[in-house]
């Protein structure tokens, strides 16, 4: 199982790294197509749109078939759309590359979460999500400053090659991973519908989108603010990101034990909490230490490291409330993600011009603990039945 489980992480890795990537690459691709950076920038929101409508979608119309040619199959797309991308004679066609790889990445991660749950036990549950949802946190981690390193070196161009490259490889190494006798249940056009009627699975949903949004009020420019607010310098910010990254890493790893020890909501409840506090001490931190960068690591490790350990419990959770729609509710769960994402940072931005960065960070706080009673509302709901 354990060889199943890593190959369904380099799906999310691609995933990972073909939404976010571009961060990486502003500079380069705006120089090189005649835009402004927001245009680039804007590249990631229809990324994050396709992938939010995509996912649930696909889920309903194809999610029956063999979950190893899905993902495979979904591999290929995102990476002929990569190598689209590098070839792209100007904006509208990358906008168009951009498009097929949310496709394929809105097919790889409900469908390997949907794989991973199906192949473990119960109690294994989270931990397995763990494994495959921390591909996406390496790519977070490894996966954009590699794309940037690649952007400076050798050409945007040549970035999305490797990434296309890197996607077609793998396929084909997923499906000998995955078992052949996997797939999804047939799902009527009302089995939507359904899981988004129930208030159990539809309160979790917005939960994941609130969480997201307000951590992306912070994330989405958490280098202006290391530099702006925290006096960080622009030299030290590359390791800062990287640790954050690592943080994350290690707040996805331990998912799995706290769901074993505290069940899934419980691990949820906390990674939320957690996350309010962090944000609020980071905040803090330059206002009552000001200059010292060693002070805003408390709240920058809690930060990172109870966001990343929120998506495992929560799908675990969503799994458990209704089993035979997960493929579905872990799909409408990734699209509550890209939401947030999209939505925190429009926010962020707004957020940065009117107010400065100093801000961010509260905005962050105010805005995740409005998940808590949220989460709350929806763990009332699944006791009463309402899945």
């Amino acid at each position: 199982m354990k060889r199943a489980l890593f190959a369904l992480a380099t799906g999310q890795f691609v995933v990972g790294t073909t939404s976010l990537g571009v961060i990486g690459l502003v500079e380069e691709m705006r120089a090189d197509l005649g835009v402004s950076a927001a245009a680039i920038a804007g590249l990631v929101t229809v990324f994050a749109l396709v992938y939010a409508v995509a996912a649930p979608g696909l889920q309903a119309l194809i999610g029956h078939w063999p979950r190893r040619a899905l993902v495979a199959g979904a591999m290929a797309l995102a990476g002929a759309s990569c190598l689209l991308c590098a070839v792209a004679p100007n904006y509208a066609t990358v906008a168009v590359a951009r498009i097929g790889m949310a496709l394929g990445a809105a097919l790889i991660g409900p469908t390997a979460a949907a794989a991973a749950a199906a192949m473990a036990p119960p109690e294994g549950r989270a931990g397995a999500l763990a494994i495959v949802f921390g591909g996406l946190t390496v790519a977070t981690v490894l996966g954009i400053p590699i794309t940037a390193w690649l952007g400076q070196t050798a050409g945007w161009r040549a970035a999305w090659v490797a990434i296309g490259a890197a996607a077609l490889i793998c396929a084909p190494l997923v499906w000998l991973a995955l078992p052949a006798e996997g797939r999804g249940a047939r799902m009527d056009p009302g089995a939507l519908m359904a899981v988004l009627g129930a208030r159990a699975s539809a309160l979790s949903l917005a939960a994941t989108a609130i969480l997201f949004a307000g951590g992306f009020a912070t994330y989405a420019l958490l280098a202006p603010w290391l530099t702006e607010a925290a006096g960080m310098s622009r030299a030290a910010l590359p390791l800062a990101l990287l640790a954050y990254g690592v943080l994350g890493i290690g707040g996805n790893v331990a998912a799995g034990p706290v769901a074993r020890r505290l069940g899934p909501d419980g691990a949820v409840m906390l990674a939320l909490g957690g996350v309010v506090a962090g944000a609020l001490a980071l905040w803090l931190a330059p206002l009552l230490a000001p200059g010292r960068i060693w002070a805003i690591w408390p709240g920058l490790a809690m930060l990172a490291w109870f966001w990343l350990m929120y998506m495992a419990p929560m799908q675990a959770r969503l799994v458990e409330l209704d089993p035979r729609r997960a493929p579905l509710a872990l799909a409408l769960n990734a699209s509550a993600l890209y939401v947030g994402m999209a939505a925190g940072s429009a926010l962020s931005g707004v957020a940065h011009d009117a107010l400065g960065a100093g801000p961010l960070p509260l905005i962050s706080a105010l805005g995740v603990a409005l998940a808590l009673p949220v989460f709350a509302a929806a763990r009332g709901a699944s006791r009463k039945g309402g899945a």
